[in-house]
């Protein structure tokens, strides 16, 4: 900022003094001057605008300079404007009290000029370099806002707030995780036959609908892959039942997906079990979950018919009085162990 944008207020009762140090002022370069003639204009032409230094008389009648430095000083929104206090000779006793109060500086009457120039112009220096180095800590702040906002789009709230807090997510093992996996049927021939634009709107839309009911059920989503989507239930969110909350989570999915435009089939594979969780990667990380139970949900995912829920016999002994299945018989894992899978037909009321 150079000295003509620069905003002074020069504050006396006497219109000789104010007059004589505009005239100097706007001599070197200060042209943006204002004035009042007493300590209570003061106060209120500073409400009204923002000035970079206040030349402020000691000596007034309505209210003294000392009491309007104290008045600015105890103001957040002003205690940052740097004040020079105009005083006579004899006054450097209450002077002093200025200084201990927050004044930059101090120039006595009468008036020396070149004095006044080095004070005003060093002061003014000063709030120049208060105000870019405040502009850039607030640039900080807002970049850290934007960051955490981010943060908590990418990772599950919890695992964003612990990141954010002490710079690191802990990895751990967690018992009796409900794990949900879903994709689309059909969503590779559809990416050969649309334009690009097309398709990532159309997968944007319906898994942000899908998003909306995964955290509806208290849910953490973890991560998708292409038309893919894994969610957990229990692991950063306490449940009362984290797989009937996966599984009534799993029938509306299913709706979303069929009334949507276009129409889509799903498919839906639920699990539970013990597994691992922590941050993967350092300059492109992912919070992910790790184990032989996330690999079985989406072996029981990738084994479903299009629109079938599949729930493992494992997950179904936890909410076998809240759900109507039907058993499917013994699925062979890509581990070839077999497990016994159901058919998760609707949740009871």
């Amino acid at each position: 900022m150079n000295s003509h944008n620069q905003k002074i207020l020069i504050v006396d009762d006497i219109e000789d003094n104010r007059f004589t140090l505009e005239r100097r002022l706007s001599r070197n370069g200060y042209t943006a001057i204002s004035q009042a003639d007493c300590g209570k204009k003061a106060l209120e032409l500073v409400k009204e605008e923002r000035f970079d230094l206040i030349l402020l008389d000691l000596m007034m009648p309505d209210i003294s300079g000392l009491d309007v430095l104290k008045t600015l000083k105890a103001d957040p929104k002003n205690r940052s404007i740097p004040v020079v206090m105009v005083t006579a000779a004899d006054e450097i006793e209450t002077t002093a009290d200025c200084i201990s109060n927050g004044a930059e500086d101090y120039i006595t009457k009468p008036i020396n000029a070149t004095l006044l120039k080095a004070r005003v112009s060093a002061c003014l220096e000063k709030k120049r370099f208060r105000d870019s180095e405040e502009h850039y800590l607030s640039k900080v702040e807002a970049d850290k806002k934007r960051s955490q906002s981010f943060l908590r789009q990418i990772l599950p709230e919890k695992i964003a707030e612990e990141l954010n807090s002490s710079g690191l997510v802990r990895p751990r093992k967690y018992e009796d995780i409900a794990i949900l996996v879903c994709d689309l049927v059909g969503f590779t021939a559809f990416c050969e036959s649309n334009p690009p634009e097309n398709v990532v709107e159309n997968l944007q839309e319906i898994f942000e609908k899908f998003e909306s009911e995964i955290e509806r059920f208290g849910l953490e989503k973890i991560k998708t892959v292409g038309d893919a989507i894994l969610a957990t239930g229990g692991l950063t969110r306490s449940l009362e039942n984290q797989v009937l909350s996966a599984s009534k989570c799993a029938i509306n999915l299913k709706k979303i997906a069929i009334e949507s435009d276009p129409n889509w089939a799903i498919h839906i594979g639920i699990h539970s079990g013990p597994l691992v969780a922590g941050l993967i990667g350092k300059k492109s990380f992912q919070f992910d979950v790790l184990g032989g139970n996330v690999n079985t949900a989406f072996n029981i995912c990738d084994r479903t018919e299009p629109n079938e829920i599949l729930i493992s016999n494992e997950a179904w002994m936890s909410v076998r009085s809240e759900v109507e299945v039907q058993s499917k018989g013994l699925m062979k894992l890509k581990s070839d162990n077999q497990i016994e899978v159901l058919e998760l037909l609707s949740i009871n009321n």
